[in-house]
């Protein structure tokens, strides 16, 4: 697939129409294939569809790709984040047809009279370089499991152990693979993808692994949601799975990871966060670099903070672990008082709660690229700056 100088222009000038109507496009574009591919309900978690962050997500990509059109190399780091969610999930080279196909109609359906053949193959063109770009990155990802076939899709484990670790509840699960097939490495700061089905309908979702490989289990905490929407997975696993029952996974996958020869490593933990980041802890205590670890974690009560226990024992100095406990987002000066000019910052929480550190760290003047941050929701739908409104634009 090529694209044309002309067609390169014509993306360049209708992009800004995606960026401000890009929820609106994207969510008829979401009616519009599980319209005619209901089957594909079983790939997209359902309640960010329902929250938004799915359709958003998706608009921006596609607006930053349109944007950068000239140097998609720019793109490389969020291309290969993406990519790993699209290889634990099984999204294959045939679904990015069809979702072609439906996103075009949907940009026209959108423009209406506006949606010029001009227009409409300047995107297809724009689309189809892209979606060849994750094509490629995903199967480099589904080649480095191995020649085993059945490796690179869902495989059986059985939870041997379930337990709850802080008032939520918080529950965290250790699975181990039920056919003794090997489990496949991974770096601290991945994620594993399970599997449940509920009632007709199969629901995925990605949990960060809470500890560094050990060669026989997988273990990740869950937490119940009780806002609405509900998590359709935690919930399911937290009420109806026990131990020695049987759940689907795919192999970790994942981009976070700590910064190469980092000499202080800030964590900053909101409630649940602290699943992702503990791992990268615990690496350091391996590597013998533990005293470079400082943990600070926010939590509604000291009775909502997971592994505790285990994290103090690991940070064993007092300027180490600062637990929060009264709900409320963490302040400037207590990031202050641990932050120096070297310093990894680790980020992982809600979207309030990383926007308030993001905050917090540009105050302070610290370098973007010494912060790090690890989002449950789909990650461009969480980038700032972005309009996530349908505002309706047109072109003259």
């Amino acid at each position: 697939m090529s694209i044309t100088d002309a067609q390169k222009d014509i993306v360049r000038s209708t992009a800004p129409i995606l960026k401000e109507n890009g929820k609106e496009i994207t969510s008829i574009f979401y009616k519009k294939m599980f319209g005619a591919h209901p089957e594909l309900l079983d790939i997209f978690n359902l309640t960010n569809q329902k929250v938004g962050t799915q359709p958003l997500a998706l608009a921006n990509t596609i607006y930053f790709a349109a944007e950068n059109i000239d140097h998609l190399e720019a793109l490389l780091p969020q291309v290969m984040l993406i990519a790993h969610k699209h290889r634990a999930l099984m999204v294959l080279p045939e679904h990015y047809p069809i979702v072609g196909e439906n996103l075009l109609a949907a940009i026209k359906e959108f423009l209406g009279d506006k949606a010029t053949t001009e227009i409409l193959d300047a995107w297809a063109a724009a689309y189809g370089i892209i979606a060849q770009i994750f094509i490629d990155a995903e199967k480099k990802l589904y080649d480095e499991l191995g020649p085993d076939e059945k490796d690179k899709g869902f495989i059986a484990f059985r939870i041997v152990k379930k337990e709850q670790v802080a008032c939520g509840p918080i529950v965290a699960l250790t699975l181990e693979r039920t056919d003794g097939g090997k489990m496949h490495p991974y770096h601290p700061g991945q994620y594993i993808t399970l599997r449940v089905k509920v009632g007709e309908r199969i629901h995925l979702r990605h949990y960060s692994l809470l500890e560094p490989f050990n060669g026989k289990t997988y273990r990740v905490a869950i937490k119940d949601e009780v806002n609405e929407p509900k998590g359709i997975v935690s919930n399911e696993i937290i009420d109806n799975y026990k131990e020695g029952d049987q759940i689907f996974a795919t192999f970790p996958a994942g981009t976070f990871t700590l910064a190469p020869n980092g000499k202080h490593n800030l964590f900053i933990a909101g409630g649940i966060g602290i699943t992702v980041l503990s791992s990268l802890i615990q690496q350091l205590k391996q590597q013998g670099q533990i005293e470079t670890a400082t943990l600070i974690h926010s939590v509604l009560t000291k009775e909502h903070a997971a592994f505790a226990d285990e994290l103090k024992s690991i940070l064993n100095q007092p300027n180490q672990y600062q637990l929060i406990t009264d709900g409320r987002l963490i302040d400037k000066n207590i990031i202050e008082k641990v932050l120096t000019a070297d310093t990894q910052v680790y980020i992982c929480g809600s979207p309030s709660f990383m926007n308030a550190v993001e905050d917090i760290l540009a105050q302070c003047n610290h370098p973007q690229s010494q912060i790090h941050i690890e989002a449950f929701q789909p990650s461009l739908s969480v980038i700032k700056g972005v309009n996530d409104q349908s505002t309706t634009k047109s072109i003259q």
